[in-house]
This record gives structure tokens, C-alpha cells and sequence, in this order.
């Protein structure tokens, strides 16, 4: 019994890394110690290395400097996501163009049925005036051509005959056998 509330309460002293601000627990982590004597604990190479190389960890999104400046992962960020935000339409403060806020909120209050109603409605009178354009077209009377060749397809020369136009040479500079 006295064993385990000594297990229970002991405590585990932790260091924190010089670059990254991560915790580092007993036996790991790395030692570095400058020619003036002041130590740096850094939790692993990319650490140190990073620190050599004299880089911002404040630019660094991965360390811990740099999630507390910009307040991440902090309690108030957890709240803001559960608490659900409510987003208030323009349209429906001062209407859209055409509309008033009175024809607008008629409009969202209008009963479902009644709205697809009118849609049907509407969809049905634009089908009835499409088929009878297309009945109108097949009572109109149909354009009479005369016989075949008659249209002007083909270009007549003076002497009656299709013109006939020459035909390419084998070379663009000789003139043909004809």
C-alpha cells in the first residue's frame, strides 16, 4: 500500500528544450555546451542543428514558441470551435435586387408544397408553348424545290456545262499537259 501511493505521487523532473520549448525527460535529449560554459538541452538532432544554424524558432511551425505566439492548441481555441457561429445574410437585412425584405421573407415562409407547386406549374406552361411552336412548324407549309441540280449547288459556265476547275500540276511552276 505504501509502495504504490509513493508511485502515485513521485514526480518525474523534466527539463525543456533551449530550441523547441518541448519537454525533455531524464536520459534523453542532448547536452551542448559552449566555450563560455552556458549549457543548451536540446531534445533531439534536428533540434540542435536547427539552433546551429541560427534559425528562428518562432518561424518554425513545429515548435512550441511558435504555436504559443500564435495561440494554438490553447483552452479559448477548443471553446471557439464548439461554440457554433452564426452567420446573418446580407440579403435578408436589406434584400436583393428587385426584392424587398417583405417579398423575401414571404418567400422563405411560403409553404414547401405550395412553392414546388408553382414551379410545376410554371415548368408545365413553358412545355405546352414549346409544343405548340413545334406543332405550328410541322402545319407551316414546306418550301417547294424545283428538280434536282435546279438550287445552284452547281456553278454553270456559258456554254451550259459545270466550269471545272484546273487541276493541280505536279510542280507549282510547270504547266499542265492540257
Amino acid at each position: 500500500f505504501f509502495l504504490l501511493v509513493l508511485l502515485a505521487v513521485m514526480v518525474v523532473k523534466t527539463d525543456t528544450c533551449t530550441f523547441s520549448n518541448y519537454r525533455i525527460y531524464p536520459y534523453h535529449g542532448i547536452t551542448y555546451v559552449r566555450t563560455d560554459g552556458k549549457q543548451f538541452r536540446f531534445i533531439n538532432g534536428k533540434c540542435e542543428a536547427c539552433f546551429h544554424m541560427k534559425r528562428n524558432p518562432r518561424k518554425l511551425s513545429w515548435t512550441l514558441f511558435y504555436r504559443r505566439l500564435r495561440k494554438k492548441g490553447t483552452q479559448e481555441d477548443v471553446l471557439k470551435k464548439a461554440k457554433k457561429r452564426i452567420v446573418t445574410s446580407t440579403a435578408m437585412s436589406r434584400g436583393i435586387a428587385g426584392l424587398s425584405i417583405e417579398e423575401l421573407k414571404a418567400k422563405k415562409s411560403e409553404n414547401p408544397e405550395r412553392r414546388k407547386a408553382l414551379r410545376e406549374a410554371t415548368v408545365r406552361t413553358a412545355k405546352d408553348e414549346n409544343r405548340k411552336k413545334q406543332e405550328e412548324k410541322k402545319k407551316a407549309p414546306k418550301k417547294v424545290q424545283g428538280p434536282a441540280g435546279a438550287g445552284g449547288s452547281v456553278k454553270m459556265g456559258k456554254a451550259g456545262g459545270a466550269v471545272m476547275q484546273p487541276g493541280r500540276s505536279s510542280a507549282p511552276g510547270k504547266k499542265s499537259a492540257r
